[in-house]
């Protein structure tokens, strides 16, 4: 069944379904339903997650082994499966599609689809999950929403956005929901529980950081691994949330993939040294060295969301410093 993320919530009240599929290409759109999801998750004792970037050497076989070999205690376990930029090939398919005729009871089946083609929005596996599971499809934030997501982004956070001061936020930020973000953020920092006018917009615009997420980013992805590590520590210092740190080198990761895969940067926001960055790096880096990065941010994830005991930060570090 298809629902919107809207609907995410009364759906979780209810209960927890067994099968999900998110698709979207906002990173930070997805992250916010599948926060909800396995929250749910987590109070229905499902203590383990099983992350799996696909590939086209992707090894199907979790699937069976996992529906084959049922535990006899009733240990839960999250399956999550990203699709970035691409779909899950033949092989993947039929094996999702097999999946649903005789799914694991114990187990909690996630697909992500980031930055997929539109006409695979309509494929058979896509079909097959929506009638065994609920499909949440993503649009991006027009303008009018972008301002309704600002504006709850801050009641979330406890402040009060007004209209003037949401759109000068999104006009500083040109409507980037990572950069958004953070900024509200640091306004829920500095002013807790108070109404955000035009004047405190302007003040906190004024009084940025000296590093945002995208001094960060852009380190990133030009291999500038000091300067990175430099920018990180200070958004650690700052009390930037792990999450807002995985969006954005998930982001960064897709857009190199993009890149390498069509050689171009065409269809991706940012200015021209950023974009220049992309290319030279696109081409000094292979597609192996992508995709584990990927699983390596899917396992600092599973440490932020209580699934895995190790620092976050100690992956995040680690992963800045070895890319």
């Amino acid at each position: 069944m298809k629902i919107t993320e809207t609907n995410l919530n009364d759906s979780l009240k209810k209960s927890l379904d067994s099968i999900y599929i998110i698709l979207s290409d906002e990173s930070i759109l997805i992250e916010e339903c599948l926060e909800k999801i396995y929250d749910k998750a987590k109070t229905e004792n499902f203590t383990e997650k099983d992350t799996h970037v696909v590939d086209p050497r992707t090894n199907w076989g979790f699937l069976t082994s996992n529906s084959e070999n049922l535990d006899l205690f009733g240990s839960k376990k999250i399956i999550e499966i990203k699709l970035l930029g691409q779909g899950p090939g033949i092989k993947g398919a039929n094996a999702l599609k097999e999946y649903t005729k005789n799914p694991d009871p114990n187990t909690l089946l996630v697909v992500i689809g980031e930055n997929l083609e539109r006409k695979t929005f309509s494929s058979a596996w896509v079909k097959t999950l929506e009638k065994k599971g609920l499909l949440l499809s993503i649009p991006s934030l027009s303008s009018s929403s972008l301002a309704v997501w600002i504006k709850n982004k801050g009641e979330e956070l406890d402040v009060e956005i007004i209209e003037e001061a949401g759109q000068l936020l999104a006009e500083k930020t040109e409507g980037n929901l990572m950069a958004t973000l953070q900024e509200i953020r640091k306004l829920s920092l500095v002013y807790p529980s108070e109404q955000i006018d035009l004047e405190k917009m302007k003040k906190n615009i004024t009084d940025s950081s000296r590093y945002s997420i995208f001094d960060f980013s852009n380190a990133f992805v030009s291999r500038n691994t000091k300067r990175a590590v430099q920018v990180l520590e200070t958004l650690k210092a700052e009390g930037t949330p792990e999450t807002l740190i995985i969006w954005a080198l998930s982001r960064e990761l897709n857009n190199l993939f993009k890149v390498s895969k069509t050689g171009s940067t065409k269809g991706i926001w940012g200015p021209r040294n950023y974009l220049d960055s992309l290319e030279k790096t696109s081409k000094e880096i292979n597609e192996y060295q992508i995709l584990k990065a990927f699983k390596s941010i899917a396992f600092i994830d599973s440490c932020i969301k209580g699934f895995s005991n190790q620092n976050p930060w100690v992956g995040i570090r680690e992963l800045t410093i070895t890319f």
